[in-house]
């Protein structure tokens, strides 16, 4: 009915031509809808338990009681009191509980029991009680699906023994449920291919043919500013470009609580990637592209690649603009192959967000130590670039990079 309904201008037009294409066995189906009102029936039992988790991490429903007086609102309940066939209730079984409160009562179980199997809630069945964990709060506050969280569960349990590359991570992200109903076309494939060579700096973990294969492609596409020709694929990217961000945001919450410093951090760095566009190798000044030529960009990241094959340092590209300040313009000029802008370059590099750390460490017991940690803002603040608030991060972490 939506699609027909689009047939005809109604301002214009006294009638309209709609044409559906269907098989033999879906056209009684379709023919019955025209002929007869259907009533909408209620999806929610499929996605019961992402809902349940959402109430139990706001604190709306802390048991099953209150569980079975939350579905009682839903448009779900309404539909099954109306129409129980359709929800598998027979008629002796709505006979002999006309109010419904065993069925629900066992959809609430159900759903409990499957987020304590997934660990993103805890639940007893002796009292009843259910209370949230870390997982399902992440799970809550970032819009995961349960699918998504039993995917990253694997992860997150092997992170003990193994380290994750930044490679893995970002193909981590696209593993997730969300991007599973992103098809990959034969006709899509040539272009693909064309994508991961030129404009995808980290390795494939998966081949192409796979969903979570394209999504890596055209993630790392978004982040590398490359242009998509087919409509099909800038669909996809948009779609996959808009969910990237809070998933990466999600998994990086999740290796946080774990204690895993080293995934934490690339994960954070993957999702800031995404927000601004800018790998984390390139030079930070990117960020201002509209300001300054792109033969500075250019030679500051050639330059930064020169000093790492030679004196074989790992010198962030951050550190590496910063270093810049110690310079003369004149040099700075020369430097980024613009001579009469080094003190313009200098001057985007002073609003670099930046801070001054002094910290002090006192032991309190055998395991406990006491952190003062004082931090001094060292850059040049304008609004049209930093905004009203910066954020930090501030990480402790042991003197291997892999717990905080």
């Amino acid at each position: 009915m939506q699609i027909f309904g689009r047939a005809g201008r109604p301002q214009f037009d006294s009638s309209g031509e709609a044409i559906l294409i269907t098989s033999h066995d879906a056209f009684s189906r379709y023919l019955d809808k025209l002929i007869r009102d259907v009533p909408i029936e209620s999806s929610f039992i499929k996605q019961l338990a992402d809902h349940l988790n959402a109430e139990i991490a706001t604190g709306t429903v802390t048991n099953v009681a209150e569980g079975v007086n939350w579905l009682r609102y839903t448009y779900l309940f309404v539909r099954m009191f109306r129409n129980p066939l359709a929800y598998g209730i027979t008629a002796d079984m709505k006979m002999d509980d006309p109010s419904l409160s065993i069925k629900i009562t066992e959809l609430i179980k159900d759903a409990a029991k499957q987020l304590d199997h997934y660990r993103m809630a805890r639940y007893d069945p002796a009292t009843g009680n259910f209370s949230i964990t870390n997982l399902g709060r992440i799970a809550s506050q970032f819009y995961l699906s349960i699918e998504t969280i039993h995917n990253f569960k694997d992860w997150l349990e092997v992170s003990d023994t193994k380290i994750f590359s930044a490679a893995d991570l970002c193909q981590m992200v696209c593993r997730a449920q969300e991007f599973g109903n992103v098809k990959v076309r034969p006709e899509e494939l040539d272009e693909l291919d064309k994508l991961s060579k030129d404009q995808c700096p980290l390795a494939l973990k998966a081949p192409k043919e796979d969903f979570s294969g394209k999504c890596c492609v055209l993630l790392q596409a978004f982040i590398s500013n490359a242009k998509v020709d087919s409509f099909t694929l800038t669909s996809d990217l948009n779609y996959v470009t808009s969910n990237a961000g809070r998933i990466a945001r999600a998994l990086f919450e999740m290796f946080l609580k774990k204690g895993k410093a080293d995934a934490a951090v690339k994960l954070l760095r993957i999702a800031k990637s995404i927000d601004r566009r800018l790998w984390w190798f390139d030079t930070p000044l990117r960020q201002f592209e509209a300001e300054l030529p792109m033969k500075v960009y250019v030679a500051l990241e050639n330059w930064v690649d020169h000093n790492r094959r030679n004196k074989k340092t790992e010198t962030s590209s951050f550190d590496a603009a910063l270093a810049l300040l110690d310079m003369q313009p004149d040099e700075v000029g020369q430097l980024c192959h613009w001579f009469k802008g080094g003190e313009r370059v200098k001057h985007f590099i002073e609003m670099l967000p930046r801070v001054n750390i002094s910290c002090a460490v006192q032991p309190i017991t055998r395991g406990i130590l006491r952190f003062q940690v004082v931090l001094t803002p060292c850059w040049k603040w304008n609004p049209r670039w930093h905004g009203s608030v910066q954020a930090f991060w501030l990480l402790v972490e042991d003197s291997e990079h892999s717990t905080m």
